[in-house]
C-alpha cells in the first residue's frame, strides 16, 4: 500500500486508501537495520524484514509460514547463535515483545547482529590469555601496575612466591591491590623507600628504568632479589615490575670474596712464617723447602691428617649443637706441626686432603659445611703455627744476646 504513494507522485494523498497501522509498521521495519520477525501465537513466521533475511542468510519465502526455531519468552533478552546454510555461525541479540498484528495477538522478535562485537571480545580475551601465558612462562615474579600503583596483572610465579612465604590470602597480593601501600606495609626500611622512589620516578617519566637489589626474610631465611621496573608500553600508563631471586649469585660472589680474602691472609701468614723460620733455624728451613711434609715424612703427614680430620669433625659437631669450638686441640696440633717443622704449604695440603676424603662420601650441603668450618680452622691453625715459630725465634735471639 505504501508503494502506491511512492510510485504515483501525481496521485494525491486524498485519492489513496488510508494506511493501516500494520502497513505503517511493515514499512518502517522493512528498512530497519535490525532483523525483525513477527510470528503468531503458534510460532509461525508471518513477517520478516530484509535485515532478518541477511542475518539468517535465508530468503523470506523459505521462512514465511514456517515455525520459528527458537524458544520465545515475552519480555526477555537473550543471545542466540544462528546457523547459516553455509555452516557459519552468527550471534544475534534477540528481544521478544507481545504485539497485535493484522488483528491477531502476535510476537515481535528483533535480532541485532552482534557477531563482530563478540568476535572482537573473543580476540581480546585470546590476546589477554596469550599475554598471561607469556607472563606465566617466565620464572621471575612479575607484577604489572597502572599509573595509580594498582596491580592489574600478575603471573603464576608471583602467586607461588606468596604461597611459599606463608601468604594464604593471595588476594592481598593480587589484582586490584595498591602495590605501593603493600610495599610499605611489608617493610619501611631504606630498601623500601629507595624502591618506591625509583618506581615513581619511572612512572613519572624521570627514569627509563629502575633496578635495585634488596633482601627478603621469610620461612626459607634471608634471600636476595633484583627488582627491575620498566614502563608499560602502549596507550595505558603503568609499570612492569619483575623480581628475580639472586640469592645463589649473591652467595657465590660472597664465597669468591671470602676465598680471595682467605688467600690473602694465607699469603701474609706464609710470609711471616718464612721470615720467622729463617731467623730460628735457617738450615732446617732450607731442607724443609726442598720437600713437603708428605714427601719427607709420610708417617708424620698421616698423623697430622688424622688429627686435623678429627678436629674438623668436632668443629662441625660444635656448629650443629652450638657447643665450644676445639681451640685447645687446634693449638696443640699447631705446636706439634711446628715441632716437625711444617710449613704453611703443609697445613694447606693437610686441609685440602681432609676435604677431599670427605667429598667422596657426603652430600654437597655437608661438604659446603666442611669448607666453611675448614677455612676458619685453617686460619686459626696458621696463627698457632706462627706463634710457635715466633716464640722459638724470640727465645733463640735472647740466647744469642747473652
Amino acid at each position: 500500500m505504501l508503494e502506491q504513494y511512492q510510485e504515483n507522485e501525481e496521485t494525491t494523498i486524498e485519492s489513496l486508501p488510508p494506511l493501516t497501522a500494520d502497513d505503517i509498521v511493515r514499512a518502517i521495519v522493512s528498512h530497519d537495520t535490525d532483523g525483525v520477525i513477527i510470528v503468531d501465537r503458534s510460532g509461525v513466521v508471518r513477517f520478516l524484514n530484509n535485515a532478518a533475511e541477511r542475518l539468517l542468510n535465508r530468503h523470506g519465502a523459505e521462512l514465511h509460514g514456517k515455525v520459528f526455531g527458537f524458544p520465545l519468552v515475552v519480555g526477555e533478552r537473550a543471545e542466540v547463535e544462528v546457523l547459516r546454510p553455509n555452516g557459519d555461525f552468527s550471534v544475534a541479540e534477540m528481544r521478544v515483545l507481545a504485539i497485535r498484528w493484522e488483528g491477531q495477538d502476535a510476537i515481535l522478535i528483533t535480532l541485532r547482529d552482534i557477531t563482530a562485537e563478540r568476535q572482537a571480545e573473543a580476540a581480546l580475551r585470546a590476546a589477554e590469555e596469550f599475554s598471561i601465558a607469556i607472563l606465566n612462562s617466565l620464572s621471575n615474579e612479575i607484577a604489572v601496575i597502572d599509573e595509580h600503583g594498582r596491580i592489574i596483572a600478575v603471573n603464576e610465579a608471583w602467586l607461588d612466591f606468596g604461597r611459599r612465604n606463608g601468604i594464604t590470602d593471595l588476594s592481598a597480593i593480587g589484582i586490584g591491590v595498591d602495590y605501593f601501600a603493600a610495599c610499605t606495609a611489608v617493610s619501611d626500611d631504606v630498601h623500601t623507600a629507595e624502591i618506591l622512589r625509583g618506581l615513581k620516578a619511572v612512572l613519572n617519566g624521570e627514569m627509563g628504568e629502575f633496578m635495585h637489589e634488596y633482601p627478603c626474610t621469610g620461612p626459607q631465611g634471608t634471600r636476595w632479589f633484583a627488582l627491575r621496573a620498566v614502563p608499560l608500553r602502549g596507550t595505558r600508563r603503568g609499570l612492569v615490575i619483575s623480581h628475580q631471586d639472586i640469592t645463589d649469585q649473591r652467595r657465590a660472589a660472597q664465597i669468591v670474596a671470602e676465598a680471595e680474602m682467605l688467600r690473602e691472609q694465607l699469603r701474609q701468614m706464609e710470609r711471616e712464617l718464612v721470615n720467622v723460620e729463617a731467623i730460628s733455624r735457617p738450615e732446617e728451613v732450607q731442607l724443609s723447602r726442598l720437600a713437603s711434609l708428605r714427601q719427607r715424612a709420610p708417617d708424620l703427614f698421616a698423623r697430622a691428617l688424622e688429627r686435623y680430620g678429627a678436629i674438623l669433625e668436632e668443629a662441625l659437631h660444635s656448629r650443629v649443637h652450638r657447643t665450644p669450638m676445639p681451640s685447645q686441640a687446634l693449638r696443640e696440633l699447631g705446636e706439634w706441626l711446628g715441632s716437625v717443622w711444617a710449613t704453611p704449604r703443609d697445613l694447606i695440603d693437610t686441609h685440602l686432603q681432609a676435604i677431599r676424603e670427605r667429598s667422596q662420601f657426603y652430600a654437597p650441603k655437608k661438604i659446603q659445611a666442611y669448607f666453611e668450618e675448614g677455612r676458619l680452622l685453617l686460619l686459626e691453625l696458621m696463627g698457632y703455627l706462627a706463634s710457635y715459630y715466633r716464640a722459638i725465634a724470640m727465645g733463640e735471639l735472647r740466647d744469642q744476646g747473652k
